[in-house]
């Protein structure tokens, strides 16, 4: 009896351990899946699981603050203002273009990466030499290298040596699908180099105020020298603004165009926009209208989105960074857009 009471003890000891194995390893998944789950750019789930109605921010305090006095930043240096509609963001700005409101504020002139922002600058110099004459939209391009990013995981570029493509169709794949490559092929195009056109960018920042930036390229791929501030961010698309060509980009949700291979093939493309609240990916709140906008994600930036909108015939600026994924990011600027009302 002895013996057979000793062998039910370690059958149940047995049976227990098993148990704790399969308990420890859900465990170690568990904790493996939230950890990473924040670096996986999950398809987005829709504005169903939006939280910004009106009614919920009519009872959050949403009166803005006017402007600050500073002589060198018209938003103060400290400003923290209903950081509580963004909290999962790490940077947040909106501001009222026509009424001169600070609507939203958050680590505002804290140093941050632009991600893909960046070629709202980009957009800016090109247009620049447009307008001096130096360059045409129907310019066409002629690729004298290959270039290559997928060391810094970008995917292959389509176009390669000898192929042929118009800087008018360059600037559309630039700002609508963000093509990096792109963003390259017009920096060696227009200044001979990546380092010469940077130089371009930086003079443009400082003459915009934007004295807190400094770019090392025209796409934004993480880089310890390239780096801005929600702000200054605020600077450049307000500039982005002015320029008829970025504003007529960004009326479009999708874009077909075309290339020439080298042996004279035309190649039929289309590019899309990343603006999930352009593709249908997110919902605006009513009355909103976007005039100029740009994404961007790296792993350094997380998830980004600088807007320029129009409401009931006011004009605003809104930015955003949020670590994590674009839900996060696109449910905090629909809570900000949603302030106005």
């Amino acid at each position: 009896m002895i013996g057979e009471s000793c062998l039910n003890t370690d059958m149940i000891l047995k049976d227990i351990l098993k148990k704790l194995v399969v308990i420890t390893a859900c465990v170690i998944v568990i904790f493996l899946v939230s950890a990473f789950a924040g670096q996986v750019d999950d398809p987005y789930s829709g504005a169903v699981d939006f939280d910004y109605s009106v009614k919920r921010l009519q009872s959050v305090n949403t009166e803005p603050i006017l402007l600050g006095t500073n002589t060198d930043t018209v938003v103060p240096r400290n400003a923290s203002v209903h950081s509580e509609l963004v909290e999962n963001c790490l940077f947040a700005l909106m501001v009222g273009e026509s009424d001169n409101q600070i609507y939203v504020a958050k680590n505002v002139h804290k140093r941050m990466y632009p991600a893909s922002m960046t070629k709202l600058m980009t957009a800016i110099c090109v247009c620049d030499q447009l307008d001096s004459g130096r360059l045409h939209l129907d310019d066409v391009v002629t690729l004298d290298k290959n270039y290559d990013l997928t060391s810094e995981g970008v995917g292959p570029c389509e176009l390669y040596y000898g192929c042929r493509i118009t800087v008018k169709n360059l600037m559309y794949g630039l700002m609508l699908e963000s093509n990096n490559y792109y963003a390259l092929i017009l920096a060696d195009y227009i200044s001979g180099g990546v380092e010469e056109f940077a130089g371009l960018m930086n003079e443009k920042a400082q003459a915009l105020g934007a004295t807190n930036t400094h770019f090392a390229n025209p796409h934004g791929l993480d880089d310890p020298d390239h780096y801005t501030t929600a702000y200054d961010i605020y600077l450049i698309i307000k500039e982005a603004y002015n320029r008829e060509l970025i504003r007529r980009i960004d009326e479009f949700d999708s874009y077909a165009y075309s290339y020439f291979d080298p042996e004279g093939n035309e190649i039929e493309t289309e590019t899309s926009a990343t603006n999930y609240f352009v593709n249908g990916g997110a919902e605006l709140p009513a009355g909103v209208k976007l005039l100029v906008w740009k994404t961007g994600t790296t792993d350094g930036a997380g998830n980004c989105l600088a807007l320029y909108f129009e409401k009931d015939g006011k004009k605003y600026v809104a930015v955003a960074s949020a670590l994590f994924d674009k839900l996060t990011l696109y449910t905090a600027m629909a809570r900000m857009l949603s302030i106005i009302y």
